[in-house]
C-alpha cells in the first residue's frame, strides 16, 4: 500500500469518525439538497474540523465531498439491490502472473444472491480470463459452496470476498488441477483415518492431549471430528512450508469446519483451534489480502482469548505446568505481529503501535545465538530441538540440552503410555464379549494368566462366567479342555504359504490347513496335532462364515479379491496421508521466525513512517 494512499485513507477514516461523533449526516439537508442531491458543505464546518484535527482546510473540505458523494452512491446501490435484488459485492482476487509475480485484482460484481456459488464464479472466471474450475471463492473465513445459493452461506449486499486463482497458464493448469484433486483425496484420507482412530482400530500415534500432556477423553465423534480437523491442520501446515499458500488456505479452511463441530469446553482444553486461526490469518498476509478480509481481526481474537486460557496472559500457566515458557513465546510474537498488521491496515495507529513494539520485544527474546545452537548440535541435538531447548531456558546451553533431555524422556512415557492403553484396548477387543454381552475385564483376565492358565482358557472362562472370578476358577478347574482353546492375544499372526504347505505336506487339504493354522495362529505343530484328532475335517471359524456370507451379499461385484484390494488402497492412502506429519507434537512450536522478522521490519518501518508525518 504507497504511503500516499495510506495517508488518504486515515484521513477518511478520521474525518468519518468525527461525523459520527457529531452525528452529521452528509447525505442529508442542508449538507445534500433533497431535489437534486447537489452538495452544500459549510465552509464553518470545514474551519473547525481543520482546526480539530490539525488537517489542511483543502483537504477537509475534498474528503467530506468525497464521503457525502460516498454516501449517496452507497445509498443508490441500496436503493437498486432492493428494486432488482442484484446485490454488489467487492471481490479482491488473488494468484499468479505467467511470470510468477503475485497480482491482486479488485472486482465489484452485481448478482442476485438467489444464484449459485458457481454463478458467481462464472462471473468472476469471465473477468479474469481464467478457467472457473482453478477459483476457490473465501467469505467471512468460509469456503463458497458451488452448490449452495449465496444467500444461504451468509452473503449479503456488500460483503467482502476474496477469490483464489489457482493457476493462469495452460502448462501450470493441469498441475493444478492435480493439487485440487490431491486435496480432495488428502480429505478422504483423513476422513478414513479420523474414521479409525474413532474406533481404535488404526496404529497411527494420534494424539489429543490438554496443555499438560494429559490424553484427552472424548466421546467418539468429537474424537473422530477433532482427529479430521488437526489432521487437515497439519497437511496445511507442510503446504506453508512448501510455499503452496493456495492449498494450505484451503486445507485450514477445512480444518476450521471440523474444529467447530466441537464442543466449545473440548476446544478451550487444547490450543490447536488458536494455532489454526494464527495460521489462517498469516495465509491471509502471505496472499496479500489481510486488510480485504473482517475476520482476521475475529479470527485474532480467538487466537488471543484461547492462548491466555490455556498459557496465561503472560504466560504464567504455561510455565507452571511445562516449567517453561520461552517456547510458546513464538506463538504470542506471531499473535501481536499479525493484530499490529491488521490494526495497522485498519487505521488504528495506537493499536498497531502497542502490538508491533510488543512483538518487537517478544522477537529479541526468541532470538537464538547461532554460535550457542552449534554447541547444542555437536552434543548430537537435532536443530529443532536445540532452537526450542535454547529459548526455553534463555539461551543457555548447559539447561538446553538438559531442557532436551527431560523432553525425550516425557515423550517417550506418553508414547509408553499410549501404546499400554492401544495395546490394552485392543486385547480387550481380542478377548471378546462375555455371556450377557459385556466386554471381557482385561484385569482379571491377566490375574488368571498370572496364575498359570492359558491365555485361551482365562478368556473362555471369563466370558462364560460374566467376568466372576471365583466361577471362573471353577469353570477352569471342572472343564480341562478349556486349557487347549488357542491365544487370543495372536489373532492376528500372518498364515504364510510356508506354513499351509508344511501342515498340508502330511496329507491334510490345504483349506482344513488353512483353518487349523488360523485356529492355533500358525502354530504349525497344533495344527497337524488337531488335523489329526478331527480326522482332517475341521468347520469354519465364525469369522471365516461371516466373511463368506459378507461376500455373498454384495454380488460379483465385490469378492475377497476386491475386499483385498480396496484394504490395501485405504492403507496406502493413509500412509500417503500421514507420510509427511511431524512426529514431534512440539513441531507447530519451531518457528524460525525469518518471515516474521521480516513483516515486522516492514510495518515498523510503515508506521514510523505515518507517525512521523502525522506529528509534522
Amino acid at each position: 500500500m504507497a504511503e500516499s494512499n495510506y495517508t488518504k485513507e486515515l484521513q477518511l477514516q478520521t474525518i468519518r469518525q468525527k461525523l459520527n461523533a457529531d452525528k452529521i449526516k452528509l447525505w442529508l439537508p442542508p449538507y445534500t439538497a433533497a431535489d437534486s442531491n447537489q452538495g452544500n458543505i459549510p465552509e464553518d464546518l470545514c474551519e473547525k474540523y481543520s482546526n480539530d484535527l490539525q488537517i489542511p482546510i483543502t483537504e477537509i473540505r475534498e474528503v467530506l465531498e468525497h464521503l457525502r458523494q460516498h454516501a449517496l452512491q452507497k445509498l443508490a446501490e441500496r436503493e437498486q439491490f432492493q428494486k432488482t435484488g442484484k446485490a454488489q459485492l467487492k471481490v479482491k482476487a488473488s494468484g499468479l502472473k505467467e511470470n510468477k509475480e503475485r497480482f491482486s485484482v479488485c472486482e465489484t460484481v452485481e448478482i442476485p444472491l438467489t444464484q449459485s456459488g458457481n454463478d458467481l464464479r462464472l462471473v468472476l472466471a469471465e473477468r479474469l480470463g481464467l478457467p472457473a474450475h482453478h477459483l476457490k471463492i473465501i467469505c467471512h473465513g468460509q469456503v463458497i459452496s458451488m452448490t449452495k445459493q449465496l444467500q444461504e452461506q451468509n452473503v449479503k449486499h456488500g460483503s467482502q470476498m476474496m477469490c483464489l486463482c489457482l493457476s493462469v497458464s495452460e502448462a501450470e493448469a493441469a498441475q493444478k488441477e492435480d493439487q485440487l484433486m490431491q486435496m480432495m483425496r488428502t480429505r478422504q484420507a483423513a476422513e478414513l483415518l479420523s474414521s479409525k482412530v474413532e474406533k481404535d482400530d488404526y496404529d497411527v500415534n494420534i494424539q489429543i492431549a490438554d496443555q499438560s500432556g494429559r490424553p484427552l477423553q472424548l466421546p467418539p465423534e468429537e474424537k473422530k471430528a477433532l482427529t479430521l480437523a488437526m489432521t487437515l491442520h497439519e497437511k496445511g501446515r507442510v503446504a506453508v512450508k512448501n510455499r503452496e499458500m493456495n492449498k494450505a488456505l484451503l486445507l485450514f479452511l477445512e480444518a476450521d469446519k471440523e474444529f467447530r463441530k466441537c464442543r466449545a469446553d473440548i476446544l478451550n482444553a487444547v490450543d490447536n483451534y488458536a494455532v489454526l486461526c494464527l495460521d489462517i490469518v498469516w495465509c491471509y498476509l502471505c496472499l496479500q489480502n489481510v486488510e480485504e478480509l473482517p475476520d482476521a481481526d475475529e479470527r485474532l481474537k480467538s487466537s488471543e482469548e484461547c492462548f491466555i486460557r490455556s498459557y496465561g496472559a503472560n504466560l504464567e500457566r504455561v510455565a507452571a505446568v511445562k516449567g517453561e515458557s520461552g517456547t510458546q513465546l513464538a506463538l504470542y510474537m506471531k499473535l501481536h505481529l499479525l493484530q499490529g498488521i491488521v490494526a495497522f491496515h485498519h487505521h488504528r495507529i495506537a493499536e498497531a503501535h502497542s502490538h508491533l513494539r510488543k512483538a518487537e520485544e517478544e522477537l529479541k527474546r526468541l532470538q537464538v545465538d547461532e554460535n550457542k545452537l552449534s554447541q547444542v548440535m555437536i552434543m548430537g541435538f537435532g536443530e529443532r530441538e536445540g532452537r526450542l531447548g535454547l529459548r526455553a531456558t534463555g539461551g543457555d546451553v548447559t539447561k538446553a540440552i538438559q531442557h532436551i533431555i527431560e523432553k525425550r524422556k516425557e515423550r517417550e512415557e506418553i508414547e509408553k503410555k499410549v501404546k499400554e492403553e492401544r495395546r490394552m484396548k485392543k486385547l480387550q477387543k481380542d478377548l471378546g464379549k462375555t455371556a450377557s454381552g459385556g466386554r471381557v475385564t482385561v484385569s482379571l483376565y491377566e490375574n488368571l494368566v498370572g496364575m498359570g492358565y492359558g491365555k485361551g482358557a482365562a478368556a473362555a472362562a471369563l466370558r462364560q462366567t460374566n467376568n466372576d472370578l471365583n466361577q471362573a476358577l471353577e469353570v477352569l478347574q471342572l472343564h480341562p479342555e478349556l486349557l487347549n482353546l488357542p491365544d487370543p492375544e495372536t489373532k492376528s499372526t500372518k498364515i504364510t504359504d510356508d506354513m499351509i504347505t508344511q501342515v498340508a505336506a502330511m496329507g491334510f487339504d490345504t483349506l482344513m490347513a488353512s483353518r487349523a493354522l488360523h485356529l492355533f495362529s500358525g502354530d504349525v505343530q497344533r495344527a497337524i496335532e488337531e488335523l489329526i484328532q478331527k480326522a482332517g475335517v475341521l468347520p469354519p471359524s465364525s469369522d471365516e462364515s461371516s466373511s463368506s456370507s459378507s461376500d455373498s451379499s454384495v454380488g460379483s461385484e465385490a469378492g475377497p479379491s476386491q475386499m483385498s484390494s480396496s484394504k490395501a488402497k485405504e492403507k496406502q492412502a493413509i500412509k500417503d496421508l500421514v507420510s509427511d506429519l511431524p512426529e514431534d507434537a512440539e513441531d507447530y512450536l519451531d518457528l524460525t521466525l525469518q518471515e516474521e522478522a521480516q513483516y515486522l521490519e516492514e510495518y515498523l518501518a510503515k508506521l514510523n513512517s505515518v507517525m512521523s508525518k502525522n506529528n509534522d
